[in-house]
């Protein structure tokens, strides 16, 4: 099939949905499909994708957009929405492929040029604008909350990326068809380029020193304020503790030094901006222990899989966001407070069979999960689904 992505963000960077997307299209590809790629201006190019992109024209006044929901972003989807009728002008596309927000254009333009839609629902978009802290005004809320009524209830497949979204999907419409994909990624090419001693070389990291390791976004969402609270419980009892934080902005790793400092383990920590997503492998290849902080929210972080298959345990906290998929055999699950995550992050540290069991078990819920015929199956369903609908 030929499908136009609607991708309503920075692309490409290396960040929740656009990783996402990033990895869609590959897949999508893989699987025989040809794709095109409409999204915002700002972004850098993708590393090995054949895709077509089509960026849109139109006065963009930033090139820079920050995570999460924003009136700068609302202006960025009115380009985009005019960017597709034109787009749709030029080419027939047999679907339109939207994540998130985008979802709402496709429905509208989709329907004026007859072409069914995929929505790819990252989250609960009015959740989002609670948990983002964009609006706490019902009628903002409520007016997102028919944004999501209104994408759902057009889309001829809703691709949900964990069963949390999934139930979210259904409650807006009941017998809305729902495949699920969780963002579980091949690792992209050159990922090999570094290793575990390269990283703690990097940034004089003692080989024989424990070594806590968070890699994504540095929003206020994941908690890191938290992990930083336990780190002194930590130290306390694995005096050579070190913790590396890599994925931030200046102005975010500024804030979260400040309040290191606070807590008088800034010696400990290391806080890095952004490296390119092949990196990641070395980074959690270099960890003894790798940590999600994150206590709100219905979508997995998108680095939770990668966790998973590094070989070393994870520490995350026992909410939705991380338990609609682990259990305790998996994952050494915590309740949110900085007491029990540093507990979880010490037994992580200093017992060894409690670490390889959920390292086991992690390969376990991989193999059954993420396998590849799964995969395999959930893109043959998506392709019947689209199939269906350009034929009604």
């Amino acid at each position: 099939m030929r499908i136009l992505m609607i991708i309503p963000q920075v692309f490409y960077s290396t960040r929740g949905t656009p990783i996402s997307a990033y990895h869609r299209i590959r897949e999508l590809i893989s699987h025989g499909h040809e794709v095109d790629v409409l999204t915002y201006k700002p972004g850098a190019e993708p590393p090995n994708l054949t895709a077509r992109i089509y960026r849109s024209h139109g006065p963009h006044f930033v090139k820079l957009i920050k995570p999460g929901p924003s009136r700068m972003k609302i202006w960025f989807d009115v380009l985009l929405f005019f960017n597709l009728i034109y787009r749709l002008t030029r080419r027939r596309y047999d679907a339109l492929y939207a994540h998130e927000e985008g979802a709402f254009l496709a429905r509208i333009v989709g329907a004026i040029f007859r072409t069914p839609y995929v929505y790819d629902m990252h989250s609960s978009l009015p959740r989002q604008i609670r948990e983002w802290g964009f609006s706490t005004r019902q009628w903002v809320v409520d007016l997102f909350a028919w944004v999501e009524k209104f994408s759902v209830g057009g889309a001829r497949v809703v691709v949900a990326i964990s069963p949390a979204v999934e139930q979210v999907a259904r409650s807006v419409r009941k017998d809305a068809p729902v495949v699920v994909i969780v963002n579980h990624y091949e690792s992209p090419p050159g990922s090999d380029c570094l290793d575990g001693a390269a990283v703690r070389a990097r940034h004089g990291i003692d080989p024989h020193a424990r070594l806590v390791v968070y890699t994504g976004s540095f929003v206020a969402l994941q908690a890191l304020d938290m992990l930083i609270a336990a780190a002194p419980i930590v130290r306390s009892h694995v005096p050579d503790v070190r913790f590396l934080l890599v994925g931030g902005e200046k102005e975010q790793i500024d804030q979260l030094y400040a309040l290191a400092q606070k807590f008088n383990v800034v010696d400990c920590f290391i806080f890095e901006e952004m490296r390119p997503q092949r990196e990641m492998a070395g980074y959690m290849a270099a960890a003894d222990a790798l940590v999600s902080p994150r206590v709100s929210g219905i979508n997995p972080p998108g680095k939770l899989f990668s966790y998973l298959a590094s070989g070393k345990p994870v520490v995350a906290t026992d909410t939705l966001v991380h338990n609609q998929l682990l259990d305790s055999s998996s994952a050494i699950l915590t309740e949110p407070t900085p007491q029990r995550f540093a507990e979880g992050v010490i037994t992580a540290l200093t017992d060894p069979v409690r670490s390889a069991q959920v390292v086991a078990g992690a390969r376990s819920f991989l193999n059954s999960y993420c396998s590849a015929e799964a995969r395999r199956s959930a893109y043959r369903s998506l392709a019947t689904l689209l199939v269906g609908a350009a034929r009604t």
